[in-house]
């Protein structure tokens, strides 16, 4: 057994080592040139390093093709393929949105460009590994790169306290997962996930290692996902951030943490041995849909209801992992995705790096920003489940996928699922009755000098093309 990388392990992580190589180049070109505040030549950099990795990504899938590299360490697989295709799209609609956004919060410095990379490249490996130390040195990767990009906003004291709270609570979180591999280690002698994991489903004093570290580990992947109970950051850190940078963790950031849980429970059997962890997830999944959905119900600043809303889409996401629904799953969570990064993007536009977005603020938006509040309204009724957007599309599937089954469990996370998705309904449609129906000015319509900016245009519109008729051309069996 040779140790040595073959040209085929190089291969299957080519879209990694074009990030990170290009992550690197821009750490020395941003000391080479002569004007410091010069970002141009980065942003080109950058966005010529997402594009190659795309483009590296599609060929990996035909030379080497899909298997398992580096000694069974890395797994290439259409799941690990489509989620590493969701990170590089949001890593390209925030290079698009971001730098802008950024100068006007006085937050854009050089190092954001590698700091993007690195964490998609950490994104990759926390999907893609099928080691458990290369799964936690691609989360380490990617925490530390999102910890620094909350933070970057050193002006803003909301953004500090975001940063720790996020630094704090995440390395908590690590510190689970990390006893969690430990524990699993001890149970199986393996980290090999197929081996680790392996261990669940034994009999004896060395299945309980196993157990327990399973449990911890899902801790800190539950944590990453933001469900009850460990989502108690998810609110402070979407308001403090920046709001391309949160839009950037509410899409890849969520792909990444609920990708890995789909990969891990593609292991668990269907039979009863796997049942109490399937049960668990979906008991999380229940209480992650109704508490996120009750709470946003009494907010009235934007940014929180998109955050306690991530709480509850990760709840619908994870029932449908709980059922053996990871088809339907991996579908939901692109749309979802996508809704992000158009909801995110309008934010940002409306913001103009001072403003706070308020329900109020929003008022008779249409009169003076009409595609605007037309965008914003779109999105949050798909977000909703409104026919014939995407988020409809993507909650029928996975409800229908759902409701296959006889068991008594699965029934009560559809009845769950769906009485969640009424209850939402109410707080998705305030931003278009505010948008449309108000009768007093709000601040943004009072104020209508604002800069357009092509990239988060851009962003915008394709996003809101594939929420609205995207559904035409994407269907679950085209992801798996």
């Amino acid at each position: 057994m040779s140790y040595i990388p073959n040209i085929n392990d190089l291969f299957a992580i080519l879209p990694a080592i074009i990030l990170s190589g290009t992550a690197i180049l821009l750490l020395i070109v941003q000391f080479l040139l002569p004007n410091k505040n010069e970002i141009a030549p980065l942003w080109v950099l950058t966005f010529f390093g997402l594009l190659a990795s795309l483009f590296a990504l599609w060929y990996s899938t035909q030379d080497p093709g899909y298997g398992k590299y580096f000694l069974s360490q890395v797994s290439l697989s259409p799941m690990t393929v489509w989620l590493n295709a969701i990170y590089l799209i949001a890593g390209i609609a925030t290079l698009l949105v971001a730098p802008k956004a950024l100068e006007q919060g006085k937050s854009l410095f050089p190092e954001f460009f590698p700091l993007l990379l690195f964490c998609i490249t950490g994104m990759m490996f926390f999907t893609s590994g099928y080691d458990l130390i290369v799964i936690f040195v691609g989360l380490e990767i990617l925490s530390l790169c999102l910890y620094i990009l909350i933070g970057m906003a050193r002006n803003s004291v909301f953004a500090l306290e975001s940063a720790m709270k996020y630094f704090l609570l995440g390395a908590f979180s690590s510190g689970f997962m990390l006893l969690g591999i430990a524990f699993l280690f001890g149970g199986s002698g393996t980290t090999n996930v197929d081996g680790a994991l392996r261990g669940l489903f034994l009999k004896g004093f060395e299945s309980n290692y196993s157990k327990i570290g399973f449990g911890l580990f899902l801790i800190g992947i539950f944590f990453k996902s933001a469900l009850v109970p460990f989502h108690s950051w998810t609110p402070d850190v979407y308001e403090g951030a920046q709001t391309p940078i949160t839009g950037f963790m509410a899409s890849a950031g969520k792909a990444s943490a609920m990708g890995l849980l789909m990969v891990l429970f593609q292991h668990i059997p269907s039979g009863k041995d796997g049942e109490v962890w399937k049960i668990l997830v979906g008991a999380i999944s229940l209480l992650s849909m109704t508490w996120g959905n009750l709470i946003a119900l009494r907010q009235t600043n934007v940014k929180r209801i998109l955050a306690y809303s991530s709480i509850s889409h990760a709840g619908y996401i994870c029932a449908g992992i709980a059922c053996g629904a990871n088809l339907e799953a991996l579908y939901y969570l692109f749309l979802y995705a996508i809704m992000n990064l158009a909801a995110f993007s309008l934010v940002t536009y409306l913001e103009e790096g001072k403003r706070i977005i308020t329900l109020d603020s929003l008022s008779q938006l249409s009169g003076t920003f009409p595609w605007t509040a037309f965008g914003l309204s779109l999105v949050f009724l798909s977000f909703a489940g409104f026919p014939p957007l995407a988020g409809f599309w993507a909650k029928l599937f996975l409800l229908q996928k759902i409701a296959e089954s006889d068991s008594l469990f699965n029934r009560i996370l559809l009845f769950g699922a769906v009485a969640n998705s009424a209850v939402a309904f109410y707080y998705y449609m305030r931003i278009t009755i505010h948008s449309y129906m108000k009768t007093e000015l709000g601040v943004i319509a009072s104020e209508p000098d604002i800069a357009k900016q092509p990239g988060i245009g851009i962003v915008a519109v394709v996003s809101l093309l594939v929420v609205s008729v995207g559904w035409l051309f994407l269907q679950p069996g085209l992801f798996l």
